[in-house]
């Protein structure tokens, strides 16, 4: 009698283990069918695999972003949406959900301009995953769209704090503060996302947005922010910072300057500064700064790139790669 329990069993081990590897395999093949448009299909094999293993979160999700993919919302939020109160829930769930109520409510005769569920699902989504900066990222760019700059702003800053490592929030918050007139944290976040991100084309905006904010800063008639960091910077630049030099000579002494004044400082610019110190210490200063200020200038850029610096920069790109701005702690901008 035991033997024969014992390989009941083991027949029911067997043949739930044989499930799942069907089911495994169908979900592959419909992924693969739906990656290439053959949505149909695609939906058939999860929906099979999906039946095999009803359980399993990935299978479902996989067959809602399908039928959004295939330009049919409604039924994406019909698989989505129960897919909330799953104990495996992911956060990109809320990000397409979000995507199907934007489609659902543009599809409307009159679209509620508030766009309430689809930004609900974001906010659902941060509540439950409050260290996934792509959902501050999402629902801030929709702030944007719904020229709620400040409400963007507040939102990005917010993924700033809990997701600090995560880039795209300082890249925006960068642009929103150039567009304010605070040229101080316009620098500040756009070059912590450049020390962060891995995106070219985006890192070539983040330069521009440094080199127009500290030509401001370094310029003899920055009119700084009542906020103190900004105040003793303007002093510190205008008292111990002073030079009569022009153009990429100017930058570097200023630079110069501020890590020589400011090495010990607590104030959020320390992020900057620490960062040029590694740079420096590993001879990268230089191509660094020329990666900020010159790329956007070609006539300048390459010249000085031809001038025996080939070998060098190429060396801090390798580098730079491997080595990202890593925080331990958020970079605070309010109360400083």
């Amino acid at each position: 009698m035991r033997s024969f329990t014992t390989l009941v069993v083991l027949l029911m081990w067997l043949n739930a283990f044989a499930q799942t590897n069907d089911a495994y395999t169908l979900g592959v093949e419909g992924i693969k069918e739906v990656d290439a448009g053959n949505y149909n299909e695609g939906i058939k094999l999860l929906k099979q695999a999906r039946n095999l293993a009803p359980q399993e979160y990935d299978y479902t999700i996989e067959i809602g972003k399908a039928y959004f993919l295939s330009g049919n919302p409604k039924m994406a939020e019909k698989f989505l949406y129960p897919l909330q109160y799953h104990e495996n829930v992911q956060p990109d769930l809320y990000l397409v959900l979000a995507n199907c109520y934007k489609e659902l409510e543009e599809l409307k005769k009159n679209p509620n301009p508030e766009r309430k569920k689809e930004l609900d699902a974001l906010r659902y989504g941060i509540q439950k995953f409050p260290e996934t900066g792509i959902l501050y990222l999402e629902l801030g760019k929709r702030k944007i769209e719904m020229e709620t700059p400040i409400e963007a702003l507040a939102t990005f800053e917010s993924g700033i704090m809990n997701a600090p490592n995560f880039a795209d929030n300082y890249f925006w918050a960068a642009k929103l503060m150039k567009a304010t007139g605070n040229n101080l944290w316009a620098w500040i976040y756009a070059e912590t996302f450049f020390n962060l991100s891995e995106s070219e084309e985006m890192k070539r905006t983040a330069a521009l947005l440094i080199n127009d904010a500290t030509e401001v800063i370094f310029s003899e008639n920055w009119n700084a922010d009542p906020e103190k960091m900004d105040q003793d910077l303007r002093f510190m630049l205008a008292s111990k910072c002073k030079n009569s030099e022009v153009g990429w000579n100017k930058i570097l002494n200023k630079r110069a300057c501020l890590m020589k004044e400011w090495r010990e400082t607590d104030y959020a610019i320390s992020v900057i500064i620490d960062r040029m110190y590694e740079l420096e210490s590993k001879g990268f200063l230089e191509s660094y700064l020329a990666t900020i200020y010159l790329e956007s200038d070609k006539e300048r850029f390459l010249p000085w790139l031809a001038d025996e610096h080939a070998k060098g920069f190429d060396a801090y790109r390798k580098w730079r790669y491997w080595n990202p701005v890593s925080f331990n702690k958020p970079l605070k901008r309010l109360n400083q």
